[in-house]
């Protein structure tokens, strides 16, 4: 079996030695390892000091984000006919002693894609405020893609080739998330593997500013992922609560007018019918994004198939 791990980094000239020194020479069952270095356009020494290593990389003129950086590294791994792919951020914060067992379960082809969770709690550089969002999003993800993740926000991860094959990424901000409900939509199996990470001096994330800038990236991209992937249950609940809200004022415009003065509240009567046009008008919505989401499924297909010829060898 073929393995290929890949090190997405940005100016990780303090870390990136650390990282390749850790990566194991051999692991069971796996006759190839290749590791390539995806550096988003970093303007410190990163490459220069990736370059003193048995590596291929892969220079970005400038920073892309991590999305297309990791979109990249699976395009590559697919010409490479790479059985698994192994992710793992350049920052040093995992440990990569770890990642016999990562792929162990794909080895033995019980899963499509391992997820590495860290022990959250045990994280001293984690405040208490970012321990509380890491465990608060992965509840969302289990709650929208319906399926257990403890670290939805996890970048150590390996997938299998038929996850490769399938994977899509859209989203500019992260692929954690969104290849978590793609696995989910397209019947993937995730699996959750407890792993260690490296004591780490805090510093700031290069991914957002702060916690508020962290939450409003990720509510805008579940928010995104939701009208995409579960558009009928999305727009038929707001459609359903502008329509009980127009009912109700409904009934207060009629309890005033035939049990009281019967005069004035006009505005009411007003305001539900805007309401209950806006709620027709989602419903509406509903329907074409069912139709969109079969639509999808159908040029995913496609695109699968494509995948399978372009690179099978």
């Amino acid at each position: 079996m073929k393995l290929i791990i890949q090190i997405p980094c940005y100016n990780e000239e303090d870390n990136i030695a650390k990282v390749l020194k850790g990566i194991p020479k051999k692991i069971k069952n796996i006759n190839e390892i290749k590791i390539i270095v995806l550096d988003d356009g970093s303007s410190d020494k990163t490459m220069e000091i990736a370059q003193q290593y048995n590596v291929e990389i892969i220079k970005f003129s400038y920073n892309t984000g991590l999305s297309n950086v990791f979109k990249t590294g699976i395009l590559k791994a697919l010409e490479e006919n790479a059985d698994i792919l192994v992710n793992i951020d350049g920052d040093n914060q995992y440990c990569a002693n770890d990642m016999e067992k990562l792929i162990q379960p794909i080895i033995e082809k019980t899963c499509d894609i391992v997820i590495g969770a860290r022990p959250i709690d045990k994280i001293k550089t984690f405040s208490f405020t970012k321990k509380f969002l890491q465990k608060f999003g992965s509840w969302i993800v289990k709650i929208i893609a319906g399926i257990d993740v403890k670290d939805a926000a996890s970048g150590y991860r390996a997938f299998s080739k038929k996850a490769l094959l399938n994977i899509n990424v859209f989203n500019p901000f992260t692929y954690t998330i969104e290849t978590i409900i793609q696995a989910k939509n397209k019947n993937l199996i995730i699996k959750n593997i407890d792993i260690n990470v490296n004591e780490q001096k805090n510093r700031k994330s290069k991914l957002f500013k702060n916690n508020f800038d962290y939450i409003l990236k990720q509510t805008k991209t579940l928010i995104r992922f939701f009208i995409i992937y579960r558009p009928v249950k999305f727009f038929v609940l707001l459609a359903t609560i502008f329509l009980f809200s127009g009912i109700f004022l409904a009934i207060r415009y009629l309890y005033f007018y035939f049990l009281l003065d019967g005069k004035g509240h006009i505005q009411s009567l007003i305001l539900c019918a805007i309401l209950t046009i806006l709620s027709f008008i989602l419903y509406m919505i509903a329907i074409l994004g069912d139709l969109f989401t079969i639509n999808r499924k159908l040029l995913e297909d496609i695109q699968y198939e494509l995948r399978l010829k372009k690179y099978k060898k």
